[in-house]
């Protein structure tokens, strides 16, 4: 039955997420729209490795992809496909049914919303448990085949999320050490060859690793913990914020069970069951751990997404480590679920029916009421991908700092037009030429009030000198001064200015829920204003 709703949530989230949103937009054209070769050597453009650009590709060269509901039937596909990878991953680990996976991700708007997305997250956290149970199966019965499966795992894991390489990292860890508790030191060196083999796999992207931290400067804050912390509740708590306590309550009991298993006395003999809990907490504590450190380590803008993969092992881990007292306490295990999974359905349900974005929305308004000889503003940069993919209308239009390639994410142009005070003047000559010859001007976003105490917009800083730190917080105040320069000049110069309703019959993601904004007539003389580029 937790199954059964679980496919719910999932279906009406298929039926509502609507068009892409620009993480996923991205991720579709640069899998879709370059050629084979240079999509590999320009992987340093996406946030993942090779294995997903590679599935969207294949999905869309079988006729599948060429509608947004074509790709969202492939998220579709992967989220039911994470359901039965925790169903899969109970059975490889012999502890037969997934109550406490079930009860703590079934429902969790997390894993529906963001794991059906056309990211790859829920392939990564599908793999991962495929991951852990394959090696729990390694250690129990090491042999040729064994080994394969759990190194394909393991490497589909790794060449899905990056993240992914820390918690292979740390299950084969934890595998290492029930297998060297027992004396087991061939199986124990087999367990740890699997991830050498998933490490080995990722040897040719160190370069592009290196090569993307030149531009992806704009994007690190930091090892923010207020901010990690805050998205790490926001994904264990949702759809409902109490959600939290029970992730919290069980890591006592697990915890518990594990250092018991560590105290009993171990022989030297084969892994057996007796070894799971061990196994199970193992992994959970360092897969934690290294998570953190690998956060730590990319300094990036957390979001609760980033979360799933961790979140997936977690309940995973938990479920192994409490298999014996699931067992001998079933009537209160199958309350727990029923608890978790039908009191946050009626939640999870009506946030499964938000919409990804609204930008395709302002995209068809745009395309009925402007005309030739308008100009459309999109900012902050980002919003270019997915305006991009859905107006196609006779209209120019730009991003603010404008950019030649909206089809993905391209921060090293975004960096070389952030500070670039004549390309300022050029886009706020543009807009004013619009209004004085007649022509509307349309802004597409979310575009900021003034600071407490501004009284004129904030001019561009000095661009960065070489070796001078220039991060989230630069680019950040760059985006700002661009935004208010813009503004004030409509503020200052437009004639009538105001909001145009764009109501979606569904509500809008805040990941991308965007206003649009409606300027004309000029105040002031037509032969003052700047003549355009």
């Amino acid at each position: 039955m937790a199954t059964l709703l679980a496919v719910w949530a999932h279906v009406v989230t298929l039926t509502h997420a609507g068009a892409l949103w620009r993480d996923e937009v991205g991720g579709v054209q640069f899998a879709t729209l370059l050629p084979l070769g240079e999509m590999c050597r320009k992987l340093a453009y996406d946030s993942f490795p090779l294995f997903f650009p590679a599935l969207v590709r294949v999905w869309s060269t079988l006729g599948l992809g060429g509608s947004d509901l074509g790709l969202r039937i492939l998220g579709f596909l992967i989220g039911l496909g994470l359901l039965g990878g925790i169903w899969l991953n109970a059975r490889l680990m012999r502890f037969g049914l997934p109550f406490i996976s079930l009860g703590l991700l079934a429902t969790n708007v997390t894993l529906v919303f963001w794991g059906d997305s056309l990211r790859a997250y829920g392939c990564g956290c599908t793999f991962i448990l495929l991951t852990l149970g394959l090696l729990w199966r390694l250690a129990q019965a090491p042999g040729r085949t064994s080994f394969l499966l759990a190194a394909l795992a393991a490497t589909l894991s790794v060449q899905t999320l990056y993240q992914n390489a820390f918690l292979v990292l740390a299950a084969c860890g934890a595998g290492g050490v029930v297998c060297a508790r027992r004396r087991q030191w061939r199986t124990a060196a087999l367990v740890l060859g699997v991830g050498l083999v998933a490490a080995i796999s990722l040897v040719p992207y160190v370069p592009l690793i290196i090569e993307a931290q030149a531009w992806y400067k704009l994007a690190k804050i930091g090892f923010d913990a207020e901010r990690v912390w805050s998205n790490l509740l926001l994904a264990l708590g949702a759809p409902l914020h109490w959600l939290v306590w029970v992730w919290g309550g069980l890591l006592p009991l697990v915890f518990a069970v594990g250092w018991a298993s560590l105290q009993e006395r171990a022989r030297p003999a084969r892994v057996g069951s007796e070894d799971l809990p061990l196994f199970a907490v193992s992994a959970l504590v360092a897969g934690t751990a290294l998570f953190f450190v690998f956060l730590r380590a990319s300094e990036l803008v957390t979001a609760p997404w980033y979360f799933l993969p961790l979140m997936v092992f977690a309940a995973a881990t938990m479920d192994a480590a409490l298999a014996d007292w699931c067992r001998q306490f079933r009537p209160w295990v199958l309350a727990f679920v029923a608890v978790m999974v039908c009191l946050p359905f009626p939640a999870t349900l009506k946030l499964a029916k938000y919409r990804q974005t609204n930008i395709d929305l302002i995209a068809d308004e745009l395309q009925r009421e402007a005309k030739p000889g308008d100009l459309i503003l999109v900012s902050p940069f980002f919003l270019g991908i997915t305006f991009d993919r859905y107006f196609k209308g006779p209209v120019a239009w730009t991003t603010l700092p404008p950019i030649d390639d909206h089809r993905f994410y391209r921060m090293d142009q975004v960096r070389n037009g952030l500070c670039s005070k004549p390309l300022l003047r050029s886009v706020l000559a543009r807009m004013a030429h619009a209004l004085a010859s007649g022509h509307t001007l349309w802004m597409v976003g979310n575009w900021p009030p003034p600071q407490p105490g501004e009284t004129v917009p904030p001019d561009l800083p000095d661009p960065p000198q070489p070796g001078q730190p220039f991060g989230f917080a630069e680019s950040s105040q760059c985006t700002y001064a661009w935004e208010r320069q813009a503004v004030h000049l409509i503020a200052t110069r437009a004639a009538h200015a105001g909001v145009i309703p764009v109501q979606p019959a569904t509500p809008v993601s805040e990941a991308e829920k965007v206003r649009l904004i409606r300027a004309s007539g000029w105040r002031g003389e037509p032969e003052a204003t700047p003549a355009p580029p």
